[in-house]
C-alpha cells in the first residue's frame, strides 16, 4: 500500500509539473500575441501550481511529531494522559495537517473514536492540527490501561497541503514509544490463600547458616549450643550461661516457578482466563515476599518479548527486584511446549539451601508431582499453588498444595500431608 501511495504521489507530481509548463507557456504565447487577459490568466495558473509545488515540497520539511505518556508503567485499570504534539519549525505555515497515528487495540480511549486496521490488535487514530510558522500545538488524551501487556506505539503517517489543496505531501515517522501494564497485585486472601503463612511454614528443612561476623547479642544457653559460642564475661555478669547470637548468613529465598501451560498438551492453545490469573497470582506472591524480607526469584517456562527462551531472575532484594519482575511479567511472551518439571530440575539446583519454592500451574503432571517430592527431600519447602485444577499430591510431611479458581473470587481447597 506503501508503494502504491508512493507511485500515485509522483505521478501527480509529475502531472502537476505538465501543468506547470502549460501554463507558463500560455502566459508567453499570449503575451507575444497581445491577449493580455490571456497572459494574467495563464501566469495566475503558473503561479498557482508554483505556490502548490513548493508546498509539497518544504510543507513536510521541519515538522516534528512527538507522543508523551504521562507514565511510561501502569497497572491495569489505571488511568494516564497520552499527549500529543507537532511542531512547525520553519515560516511556511500549515493550513491543514492531517495526523494518522496507530494505536494498541487493547487499550482504551475514553471519548476517542478509532477506525479499523487491517494490522492485528492495532486501530487508527485520525486527527487534524493547523500549524502557523513555528508553532507548537499540543493536544492530551485519555488512556486506561485495561490488561496486563507490553503495548508499542510505533508508525505514524503525516500529511498536508496547500491552501488549494492541489499538491498532497505526506511522509512516514517511526519513532516508537512504548507503555507496560504491569499484571495487577493483590492481596493474597483475594486468591482463597490464608492471610497468615499463606505458604504454609516458613521454616526451612534446612536451616540457614549463621554469620560468626554479623553479631547480634546474646540469649540464654540451650542443649547443643558449640563451646565456642558461650559469652564467658556475660555469662559471669548474670551468673547464667550465655550464648552469643548471631544474623543468619542470608535471608530466606522464594523462587517463584509460573508455569504458562494451560493444557496437558502445547497444541491445545491456552486458557487466558487461568493464564492471566497465574501471572497476577505470581507477582502478588512477589510483592508479598519482598515485603516478608525474602530474597524473592522468578523463574517461567516462556521468553519475555525480544529476550531468552525463559525468564531467570534469581532470588534477590535489590530495591528494582519487584520491578524486574513486574516487567518480566508484563512482557511474558505466552508460547511454549516445555515442561515446568524440566524447569525446576535445572533451576533448583541452583538454588540456596532451605529454598520456598512455589509452582504456580494449571496442569499438575504426575512429572510434576515427583519432581516436587524430591525437592522436597533434597531440603526445600514446597508449596503448589494449582490455577483452576484440583491437585491429589502423594502424602508426605510438609508438602503444601492449594486450589485456586481462575475466577476473580478465587476458593481454595488446602490439602497438606
Amino acid at each position: 500500500m506503501d508503494d502504491a501511495r508512493a507511485l500515485f504521489a509522483g505521478q501527480r507530481q509529475e502531472r502537476l509539473r505538465a501543468l506547470l509548463v502549460a501554463a507558463a507557456l500560455l502566459g508567453l504565447v499570449a503575451v507575444a500575441l497581445r491577449q493580455p487577459v490571456l497572459a494574467v490568466a495563464g501566469f495566475a495558473v503558473a503561479l498557482t501550481l508554483v505556490v502548490a509545488l513548493a508546498w509539497q515540497r518544504f510543507g513536510l520539511v521541519a515538522v516534528r511529531y512527538r507522543r508523551r505518556f504521562s507514565q511510561s508503567r501502569a497497572f491495569p485499570g489505571e488511568e494516564l494522559w497520552l499527549e500529543l504534539s507537532v511542531e512547525n519549525n520553519k515560516l511556511l505555515p500549515l493550513p491543514w495537517l492531517e495526523v494518522e497515528d496507530e494505536f494498541p487495540a487493547d487499550l482504551a480511549f475514553p471519548g476517542l473514536q478509532l477506525d479499523p486496521s487491517p494490522k492485528p490488535k492495532t486501530a487508527v487514530f485520525r486527527t487534524l492540527f493547523s500549524l502557523r510558522p513555528y508553532e507548537r500545538v499540543r493536544r492530551r488524551y485519555r488512556v486506561v490501561a485495561t490488561q496486563r501487556g507490553y503495548y508499542r506505539f510505533s508508525r505514524v503517517r503525516l500529511r498536508t497541503s496547500d491552501p488549494f489543496g492541489l499538491a498532497l505531501a505526506a511522509c512516514d515517522d517511526a519513532a516508537t514509544d512504548e507503555l507496560i501494564v504491569y499484571p495487577a497485585i493483590e492481596p493474597l486472601p483475594a486468591f482463597g490463600l490464608p492471610a497468615k503463612q499463606p505458604l504454609g511454614d516458613r521454616r526451612p528443612v534446612r536451616p540457614l547458616l549463621d554469620d560468626p561476623t554479623r553479631y547480634r547479642g546474646v540469649r540464654p544457653y540451650v542443649p547443643g549450643d558449640l563451646p565456642r559460642r558461650i559469652h564467658w564475661r556475660a555469662t559471669a555478669r548474670t551468673g547464667e550461661v550465655q550464648s552469643k547470637q548471631f544474623e543468619q548468613a542470608a535471608m530466606p529465598a522464594l523462587a517463584l516457578f509460573l508455569d504458562i501451560n494451560t493444557f496437558e498438551h502445547f497444541w491445545e492453545g491456552l486458557d487466558p482466563e487461568k493464564l492471566e490469573r497465574g501471572i497476577s497470582l505470581c507477582a502478588s506472591l512477589a510483592a508479598w515476599g519482598l515485603e516478608e524480607r525474602y530474597q524473592v526469584g522468578l523463574y517461567v517456562n516462556a521468553p519475555r518479548a525480544g529476550g531468552e527462551r525463559f525468564i531467570r531472575l534469581p532470588p534477590s532484594r535489590h530495591p528494582r527486584q519487584l520491578q524486574r519482575i513486574l516487567e518480566a511479567l508484563a512482557l511474558l511472551v505466552p508460547y511454549t511446549g516445555y515442561r515446568i518439571e524440566l524447569l525446576l530440575g535445572a533451576e533448583a539446583r541452583l538454588l540456596p539451601w532451605g529454598s520456598t519454592i512455589v509452582v504456580i500451574t494449571s496442569v499438575v503432571s504426575e512429572a510434576l508431582r515427583r519432581t516436587l517430592l524430591a525437592l522436597r527431600r533434597e531440603g526445600h519447602a514446597v508449596t503448589l499453588l494449582a490455577v483452576g485444577v484440583d491437585p491429589d499430591l502423594p502424602a508426605h510431611p510438609g508438602l503444601t498444595a492449594y486450589r485456586i479458581e481462575g475466577g476473580a473470587d478465587g476458593t481454595v481447597a488446602r490439602h497438606t500431608a
